[in-house]
């Protein structure tokens, strides 16, 4: 089977309603959602094996709807973080970093490495094969074996289809697969998004559900409303699947590395559920 690679951007708020509690603010309201679709992936039955990922380019589109987020708060963030239960933080690439990718752009002639554009007025981006998270040390993973000179263009995309899967993607995950059976709806009737810096929420870690029907036709604000309860049936989801760290039928599967963000996801359920005193 195939699965799409899109790129998303939502930005445009028109906050509706609003709901702040210690652990995030609920909010409810007019966002403009530009998608991209960039490749695909080639995905195996039953084991969802990745079996190849292919590029293409299409333009842009635009939807004008309706969305509900969630947008954890600072200290919700700063908690996850003292105990190494957060990913989405930049990578601290080491002091040489800045050589590393002049040596490694040199060494691949000033071009993508992908299709072949030479640089002009911007000096193209420095990717890492294997994801840098997945080393114990910046000296391994910044290792010119390991690098490869990208375009912003084509960058952009080998990130969308070989992501770590976080926690936070891992929330929005679940959260859009239980969205329909609340809604009485079609699967392909709500969009799901992850960003950890939204300007949804002034650049805090955020994950948004919103009507894929332009204008929306009051999905995502019967979400709002009902999201005590969607939180708190998605947290019992994750809690109670027995992998061990991520499948389709909790947080999703594991990325390319592996890693799943089942416990990063559980954690940050926790801190929503049990921080707003919701219903668990």
């Amino acid at each position: 089977s195939d699965s799409i690679v899109n790129l998303i951007e939502i930005k445009d708020q028109s906050e509706i309603k609003g709901e702040s509690a210690p652990a995030a603010t609920i909010s409810h309201g007019e966002i403009n959602v530009i998608t991209q679709v960039v490749g695909f992936k080639r995905i195996k039955w039953f084991t969802h094996e990745i079996l190849n990922t292919e590029e293409i380019s299409l333009p842009p589109s635009e939807l004008t709807t309706t969305g509900f987020w969630v947008s954890l708060s600072e200290s919700t963030v700063d908690n996850l973080r003292k105990e190494n239960l957060w990913t989405n933080d930049r990578n601290d690439y080491g002091p040489d970093w800045a050589a590393q990718k002049d040596m490694a752009r040199a060494r691949d002639g000033f071009r993508c490495q992908v299709c072949n554009v030479l640089e002009q007025d911007r000096a193209h981006d420095v990717h890492h094969r294997r994801p840098f998270r997945t080393f114990a040390s910046y000296q391994e993973a910044n290792q010119m074996s390991n690098l490869i000179t990208l375009c912003q263009t084509c960058h952009k995309r080998v990130e969308a289809s070989l992501r770590i899967r976080s926690g936070l993607s891992g929330v929005a995950y679940s959260l859009g697969n239980l969205a329909p059976f609340f809604l009485m709806c079609d699967s392909r009737d709500i969009g799901i998004h992850s960003d950890p810096k939204s300007p949804l929420a002034e650049g805090n870690p955020t994950v948004v559900l919103y009507d894929q029907i332009p204008a929306g036709i009051g999905f995502s604000e019967h979400l709002f409303e009902l999201h005590a309860e969607l939180l708190s049936s998605a947290y019992e989801l994750v809690r109670n699947c027995e992998c061990t760290d991520g499948c389709p039928s909790c947080v999703g599967p594991g990325g390319e590395s592996g890693s799943g963000g089942k416990q990063e996801a559980l954690a940050i359920f926790q801190a929503l559920c049990v921080r707003n005193q919701l219903n668990i």
